[in-house]
């Protein structure tokens, strides 16, 4: 039993990179099926009831704990992918960074801009308000200033 219980507890480690909400409530329902055996075989005066007890108890406990968790680390990623995208000059990606060597083409950045959209209704659908954005001037080619051995 003790070597069932650190073999599924080894697994339930070793595979913990979850990425889908299925995984990660297969880990923690793993997970705490395997810990509440162990934790109810140790504490119940009959193991094997124990066990079974402490099985359904933290398989049920850590399978809901496990949804809220990667539903809430889902929301947060989603925030922050799309600040991220919508803030790419505050982290400085917005255009190329300046070439000190001369060896590649520099381009400018394009003009962007945004309008809002207010909610309307257009028959039976209700359209809720909504940012479009359109690329107004594309990038150019920048000229290359020559450097020269004074500038050095």
């Amino acid at each position: 039993m003790k070597k069932q219980v650190i073999f599924v507890m080894a697994l339930a480690i070793i595979t913990s990179g979850c990425s889908t909400m299925k995984e990660s409530i297969g880990l923690g329902v793993v997970s705490g099926i395997a810990t509440g055996a162990a934790s109810g075989a140790a504490l119940h005066r009959r193991p094997s009831k124990g066990a079974l007890q402490g099985a359904l108890i933290g398989g049920l406990i850590a399978g809901t704990a496990s949804y809220f968790i990667h539903k809430g680390l889902d929301k947060r990623d989603k925030r922050t992918r799309k600040e991220t995208l919508f803030n790419l000059d505050k982290f400085g990606v917005d255009y190329p960074k300046q070439n000190i060597k001369g060896d590649r083409p520099e381009i400018s950045m394009p003009v962007v801009e945004s309008q809002w959209i207010e909610t309307q209704v257009k028959g039976k659908k209700l359209i809720e308000g909504h940012r479009v954005w359109m690329i107004s001037e594309d990038s150019q080619w920048l000229p290359q200033a020559k450097v020269t051995k004074d500038a050095k």
